[in-house]
């Protein structure tokens, strides 16, 4: 098992425990947020110039609001030297947050905008065939489909696009060679 997945299942057991899972996540999305916005602290967070232990105090300071689940894991990776993981951690650990809260992100290429009538009635489609999972719809615009849709989600991919139906058309053919 990777460090990654192994930090972010910590947090997860410990978030789980005290019934935190998305507060911790939304700390952890707000901390993450301010190194992207502030180079003076990404260098101080991530740079190896700053003692632990003042590195530690500061962290107390940071997270100020936050739940202790959130401050005592960034100082655990601050205690090990691990602060270059977070960004893959809080990916892992969303990823973590969401299956077990049944939700789904499904990424969905289309050929042209749709209205929210239509992008709800999908969304319903898609919880049905999803076995009732929550899903959470991200959509793209890409004329060059032409119609039809491309779908993205559990490290899969199903092209229902009709340039991808051409394209296996195409391959098909090539290959019995009629082309």
């Amino acid at each position: 098992m990777s460090a990654v997945s192994t930090y972010a299942e910590a947090l997860f057991e410990a978030a789980r425990e005290r019934d935190e899972l998305e507060e911790v996540l939304s700390d952890l999305e707000e901390f993450v947020a301010a190194l992207h916005e502030s180079e003076e602290l990404r260098l101080f967070y991530y740079g190896g110039q700053v003692p632990e232990r003042q590195k530690r105090r500061a962290i107390d300071g940071l997270t100020e609001g936050m739940r202790n689940s959130t401050t005592n894991f960034l100082k655990v990776l601050v205690d090990n030297g691990r602060e270059e993981i977070l960004e893959e951690v809080l990916g892992r650990y969303e990823q973590l947050v969401k299956e077990h809260l049944g939700r789904i992100e499904v990424a969905v290429t289309i050929a042209v905008e749709l209205s929210q009538e239509q992008l709800d009635g999908l969304k319903e489609r898609l919880e049905s065939v999803l076995e009732d999972r929550e899903v959470i719809l991200e959509t793209n615009v890409d004329p060059e489909l032409i119609g039809g849709a491309v779908f993205r989600f559990g490290g899969r991919m199903m092209d229902g696009s009709i340039r991808g139906r051409l394209e296996s058309l195409r391959e098909g053919m090539l290959e019995r060679s009629v082309v």
